[in-house]
């Protein structure tokens, strides 16, 4: 049966599957850390060495191809998703000029800053421009001098994909999440390009999603007809590998971060939103909350702390969180709780509270439901009312709704909505092969 190899390029680990295009499933995963970070930075800088990712993911195509659990004559292309909004430069050869310049880097935060949010063109963009996104970072290397002459922009998953086809590209997904992209067109947007002073010729050429980008030229043992499909954003893959490519279901995820995603036919804007193109035409609206499961996190944490004050003994994060979430699932009433502790992208300084007090709610408790509502409703706060209605179910994932039922009633309660389990493996991976199946004719 015919398949699909593929990389997901994560900023903490990398993954490579083999998926049975029949079945419909990854058969086979090989995952190991990404070990590219770059220490000994100035505070703010977030970098990662483009060679060891790409070595990397080398010897993880290998140990895929060598697993056995895959013909390699059945093998029909590769199929690639990777982290969104950093960007690397690289010559004209394809070696790299700087190291990749990751979205957690904020070299560009007094810049972003800067911008009058009222006329930046959000009706293109989709997004306002944020620090570690490759516009902001980009422009910040323009004005230091750092972007050699016939250098090309790369974000990882692109990089990864020109070395093995020798073709520089990027595709919308990945564009867009540069802040710089008119998400309608598909095109730069000549306008910001040239306010943010960024040299045009360093942009590379955006190719139309679902495409093959070109023959596979390294030698990994394949058949010489193998290709290399246009990498995807891992959101985008993320989503489609837990909702599918035609969903009318939102998705909800609530790990260290907090994040929703919906898919709609027609271009919107909502200010808590971003707007981003998906592969197969429509867009995909997001929202992240900075904190997201963090929130709980920080309530299990206090909890540790008094216990270990109160009585010099302390219980095992997994002990605290099963205790935290059978009181939860107790109590009736709750404080009102807002978890924006780490602010939100559109105001970094907000900060979170504690409200609506009183003398039948300030229990432990209380506070652990009210951390659970407020997780969620700060993601569901975000959606205008008649934006939600339109879905069938919620898909929520993420271990503070996996390992707590209470998330789940409580999501199913604040959207109006069924709520299911996702239940994926290697969400990314399995979106950008689902895509590229499509996009060879297998799907």
């Amino acid at each position: 049966m015919p398949s699909i190899l593929t990389l997901d390029i994560g900023t903490s680990k990398i993954a490579a599957t083999a998926f049975d295009c029949a079945k419909r499933q990854n058969t086979f995963v090989l995952s190991v850390a990404n070990q590219a970070a770059i220490s000994g930075l100035p505070p703010g800088r977030h970098e990662q060495a483009p060679e060891i990712i790409y070595r990397q993911c080398l010897e993880l195509l290998r140990g895929v191809i060598a697993s056995g659990d895959t013909a390699r004559a059945e093998v029909r292309t590769i199929a690639i998703a990777g982290q969104m909004h950093g960007v690397l430069l690289a010559d004209r050869a394809l070696n790299p000029v700087t190291n990749l310049i990751t979205w957690c880097d904020q070299r560009a935060a007094a810049l972003t800053a800067s911008l009058d949010r009222a006329t930046w063109p959000v009706g293109r963009t989709g997004c306002y421009l944020h620090p570690g996104y490759g516009g902001a970072t980009l422009a910040i290397l323009a004005t230091q001098g750092g972007i050699p002459q016939r250098s090309t922009a790369f974000s990882i998953a692109d990089f990864v994909a020109a070395r093995l086809t020798g073709i520089a590209a990027t595709e919308p997904t990945h564009a867009a999440s540069w802040g710089i992209m008119d998400i309608r067109c598909h095109e730069w947007d000549k306008e910001l390009v040239t306010r943010l002073a960024i040299p045009e010729d360093v942009l590379p050429e955006i190719k139309p999603g679902l495409t093959e980008l070109g023959p596979l030229r390294v030698a990994l043992g394949l058949p010489s007809r193998v290709t290399v499909c246009s990498p995807l954003g891992d959101n985008q893959a993320s989503f489609m590998g837990t909702c599918g490519l035609d969903s009318d279901a939102m998705l909800l995820n609530l790990g260290t971060g907090g994040q929703i995603s919906l898919p709609c036919r027609e271009f919107v804007f909502c200010p808590e939103l971003e707007t981003r193109p998906l592969p197969f035409g429509g867009f995909l609206l997001v929202g992240a909350s900075l904190c997201g499961g963090r929130a709980y996190a920080q309530l299990k944490d206090f909890f540790q702390q008094t216990i270990r004050e109160f009585t010099g003994a302390a219980l095992s994060d997994a002990e605290l969180y099963q205790v935290m979430n059978r009181m939860a699932a107790g109590a009736t009433t709750a404080p009102t709780v807002d978890t924006r502790f780490a602010g939100t992208r559109t105001n970094p300084k907000l900060r979170g509270g504690i409200n609506d007090i009183g003398l039948d709610n300030f229990t432990p408790a209380a506070l652990s439901l009210g951390f659970v509502r407020g997780m969620i409703r700060e993601l569901s706060g975000m959606l205008p009312a008649q934006l939600s209605r339109s879905f069938r179910k919620v898909l929520a994932g993420g271990n503070a709704v996996r390992k707590n039922p209470l998330a789940q009633q409580i999501i199913a309660a604040e959207f109006g909505l069924r709520c299911e389990l996702a239940t994926s493996c290697e969400e990314a991976a399995t979106g950008a092969a689902l895509a590229a199946a499509r996009a060879v004719g297998l799907a």
